[in-house]
């Protein structure tokens, strides 16, 4: 069923297609979808998943970024560190889902959006499961034509074996430079994505798409203010509903232009994709 608004809301029942483990706890979920759905895919937006043998424990949805999509499927990569998320990572082949979708407002990667210069390329960054939303713009092939200016992938993780998408984002952007970095050191060097970051930065014409926890955000930011350079920030924020109406995920943002004045955004509607000189942390 689709409710039409100011934008398109997809409610449904559908089945996983495939379960893939990617490590002990990340997986990455192919769950069948109507061609509509599919069509109102884009980098960046997401979805509200439940699981639909159980609709009551826990009573809400949880928000996954749509990282690939095809004609009548799409990708959603799970990290089980919750109730909510390890009942829906273990579920296999066949099992019901509750999803509604696509949701959002993505990374600005069409010609008529904010990123409209072509001498400019686009730095990617990733922070953890941040990986998801951002191979969003890499994976499918809807967006292939959209987005040629990629530059580099700058990808963050804990440990070596929590960089999960690689071996996928390589088959489909062969040319792709993709530079790691964990905080243990196990691949790449030692350190934080933001090291890589300023790195990049030192060459101008850039424009930073990036996703990843809070404290990644914040210092991305604090790097693109240090360099000059224009970014996107996707943000993470818990929610309930995904489509305005509980308030939960409502982030500080810099008011209209020239008032000095701040003012909330609802993540789930006006985001999860901002400007990044216009979010307050």
């Amino acid at each position: 069923m689709a409710l039409t608004g100011e934008l398109i809301l997809y409610l449904f029942k559908t089945k996983i297609l495939k379960n893939s483990s990617l490590t002990r706890d990340i997986v990455n979920l192919r769950i069948a979808a109507p061609e509509d759905f599919c069509r109102k895919a884009a980098p960046g937006r997401f979805i509200m998943l439940g699981n639909d043998n159980n609709l009551s424990d826990p009573l809400l949805k949880r928000p996954f970024g749509i990282c690939n999509w095809g004609k009548n499927w799409f990708e959603v990569v799970i990290k089980m560190v919750g109730k909510g998320s390890r009942q829906l990572g273990l579920l296999q082949e066949g099992a019901l889902l509750s999803v509604h979708g696509p949701l959002g407002e993505g990374y600005p990667v069409k010609n008529s959006a904010p990123v409209r210069n072509h001498d400019e390329s686009v730095i990617m960054v990733a922070g953890g499961m941040g990986i998801a939303s951002i191979a969003s713009c890499l994976l499918p092939t809807a967006v292939n034509d959209e987005i040629k200016r990629e530059k580099v992938l700058l990808y963050g993780a804990a440990k070596a074996e929590e960089l999960v998408l690689l071996d996928k984002i390589k088959e489909c952007r062969p040319n792709l430079r993709i530079e790691t970095i964990t905080d243990d050191g196990s691949s790449g060097r030692k350190g934080f994505v933001t090291e890589l970051l300023k790195t990049e930065l030192q060459v101008a014409g850039n424009v930073t798409f990036a996703c990843g926890p809070e404290p990644m955000l914040k210092s991305v930011q604090q790097v693109l203010q240090e360099f000059n350079s224009k970014g996107f920030l996707s943000l993470e924020n818990r929610m309930a509903c995904g489509f305005g109406v509980c308030l939960g995920c409502v982030q500080t943002i810099v008011g209209d232009a020239g008032s000095g004045d701040v003012k909330s955004a609802k993540v789930c509607t006006q985001g999860p994709v901002f400007p990044a000189e216009e979010v307050i942390f």
